[in-house]
C-alpha cells in the first residue's frame, strides 16, 4: 500500500478506515516477524511509512470521534456535562484566572459606598 492521503482519508468512512488499520496493522506484523527472523532488509524500509499510516488513520477516527462528541455537546444545556477531554487546552494561568462576571463583583460596602457618592458628570461651557 502506498503513502496515504489525509484528505483520501476524512472523505472515507470510519468502517473503511477501520478496515485499512487492520490492514497496515497486519501488514507491519509481518514486517516485524521478517526483521526479526531475516537480517536483510529488503522490505524493512516500509515498516516506516507503514507506522505513519496507521498513525495518520488514528488521527483521522480520532477527530471524527472528538468532531461529533462536540456536535452532542453543543447543545446549551449538555455543556456542563462536556468531557473535559473537549474542553480548551489552555494555559494553566489562564484556566485558573477569574471568570468576568467574578472579576467585577462587588462587596456590600462597595457597592453602598459606589451609590452614596456616584460618579459625578460636569458639563463645561465654552
Amino acid at each position: 500500500m502506498s503513502h496515504l492521503k489525509i484528505k483520501d482519508l476524512r472523505a472515507s468512512n470510519k468502517d473503511e478506515l477501520l478496515k485499512k488499520l487492520a490492514e497496515f496493522k497486519k501488514e507491519l506484523s509481518q514486517l516485524r516477524v521478517a526483521q526479526q527472523v531475516s537480517g536483510t532488509a529488503s522490505r524493512l524500509g516500509r515498516i516506516g511509512p507503514i507506522r505513519k499510516s496507521i498513525a495518520r488513520i488514528l488521527t483521522v477516527l480520532n477527530q471524527n470521534e472528538r468532531d461529533n462528541l462536540r456536535k452532542f455537546y453543543a447543545d446549551k444545556k449538555l455543556k456542563a456535562a462536556a468531557p473535559k477531554s473537549l474542553k480548551a487546552k489552555l494555559t494553566k494561568k489562564r484556566r485558573l484566572a477569574l471568570k468576568d462576571t467574578e472579576k467585577n463583583r462587588k462587596t456590600r460596602a462597595q457597592l453602598r459606598r459606589a451609590a452614596k457618592f456616584p460618579k459625578r458628570v460636569f458639563a463645561v461651557k465654552i
